[in-house]
């Protein structure tokens, strides 16, 4: 009888094919977080527009895909040189990284060589939407959001042991794509389609404030000093006015017109944002109750962008019809 590999908290065993252990370390099912709202933008940029270049949207959601992919992976590999990863005894498969250098599954050279290529290649989509539209625009966002990505946790300014992680994602995962995204489809940038990376951005901030809270003794040890760490037992506040703002921001949207009432639809996600915040409020010191409130969270920004693209691809085809 052969010996199964056991698999380890990452998921893999030490047999599996390379190209597992590489959609692992960049953590691939985590990327919806930064497509959505570049799906979301361009659907309400189509809507203001009335025109969708095609091979743009998809040159925007590849880079969008690479840099989020090399911001996980160098993460990966500052977070296991200051010992945040290392010592992190309370792991869940939503927090405390992809664990395939702390696993041995690949060296930490490796995954910072492919973090700095899928910066690179990122960065190299973006450089083409630039060329191919007017003003430098989409390269200072461009430049913006690559930097941010690499000093979330990366040299010199390490935003997230500074407590500016949180500020870092917002911008770079949702204002600065939705801005992004808009220009390069209009050449232009609105208040109709700019509104969409508040609550973006608040949302996915969301995710990075909800797994925090499993890491942060790991992270204070290590000096990660993040939002959770510094706020401490006020943490679950700061959760909840991450919700509140995006939901807020939609509220002020509709009154302003700069989407269409269809858009309204995006209450239906509030039970859900509304449990996950009760177990955070509640459960925010235990590991394992908190595993709800994390595949809330994930599930909520999702969902949110979902229903909003929705929403305003919906109203396109009921005014064209």
């Amino acid at each position: 009888m052969t010996d199964v590999p056991i698999p380890t908290p990452s998921g893999l065993a030490p047999d599996d094919p390379a190209w597992k252990k590489w959609a692992v370390a960049a953590r691939l099912p985590f990327l919806v977080a930064s497509l959505m709202p570049v799906i979301a933008a361009t659907a309400a940029a189509w809507r203001a527009q009335g025109s969708l270049h095609g091979g743009f949207a998809a040159l925007t959601l590849l880079g969008m895909a690479l840099i989020h992919a090399g911001a996980n992976m160098a993460n990966d590999y500052f977070d296991y040189r200051s010992g945040a990863d290392p010592t992190n005894r309370a792991a869940t498969p939503f927090s405390g990284g992809s664990k395939v250098i702390i696993e041995g599954m690949l060296s930490p050279r490796a995954v910072l060589v492919a973090a700095l290529g899928c910066l690179g290649a990122g960065a190299a989509c973006g450089i083409v939407l630039w060329l191919a539209t007017p003003g430098h625009t989409v390269l200072i966002i461009g430049l913006l959001g690559v930097a941010i990505a690499w000093c979330y946790t990366g040299p010199p300014l390490r935003l997230a042991h500074h407590g500016l992680g949180e500020l870092g994602i917002f911008l770079a995962f949702g204002v600065l794509p939705v801005l992004g995204t808009e220009w390069v489809q209009r050449g232009a940038l609105s208040l109709e389609v700019g509104w969409i990376g508040v609550p973006a951005g608040l949302l996915v901030a969301a995710i990075l404030v909800v797994n925090e809270f499993p890491d942060r003794a790991a992270d204070a040890a290590a000096g990660k000093r993040h939002l959770v760490v510094r706020l401490g037992p006020y943490a679950p506040a700061l959760y909840e006015l991450l919700l509140i703002g995006a939901y807020g921001a939609l509220a002020a949207a509709l009154l302003m017109a700069w989407t269409p009432l269809y858009t309204l639809i995006c209450v239906i996600v509030v039970p859900l944002s509304w449990r996950a915040a009760r177990v955070v409020r509640r459960h925010h010191a235990d590991v394992r109750a908190m595993l709800p409130a994390q595949s809330a969270t994930i599930a909520q920004q999702a969902l949110f962008l979902l229903l909003l693209t929705g929403a305003t691809l919906a109203d396109m085809a009921l005014r064209a019809w």
